[in-house]
C-alpha cells in the first residue's frame, strides 16, 4: 500500500535564490555551478542598476526549486 506524502509548500528551503550579473554567460555559469537545470527555475527577475549613492551593476535575481 502506498503512503501519501504531504506537500510541504511552506518550507523555508523549498525555494532557492541566486543573484548574478545581468548577462547570459554569467547567468548560465552560475546555474551550471550550482547544478540548476531549466526545469527547476521559477523566475528570472531583472534588478536595475543603481547609479546614485552606491554604484551597482544590473543583476538577475533567479528563484528556483530547491531539492
Amino acid at each position: 500500500m502506498a503512503v501519501a506524502q504531504a506537500l510541504h509548500s511552506n518550507r523555508a528551503d523549498a525555494v532557492g535564490e541566486i543573484v548574478t550579473e545581468a548577462n547570459v554567460p554569467a547567468l548560465n555559469a552560475a546555474l551550471a555551478d550550482r547544478g540548476i537545470d531549466a526545469g527547476r527555475i521559477i523566475s528570472i527577475l531583472p534588478v536595475a542598476a543603481q547609479t546614485l549613492m552606491t554604484a551597482a551593476p544590473a543583476q538577475f535575481r533567479v528563484l528556483y526549486r530547491a531539492h
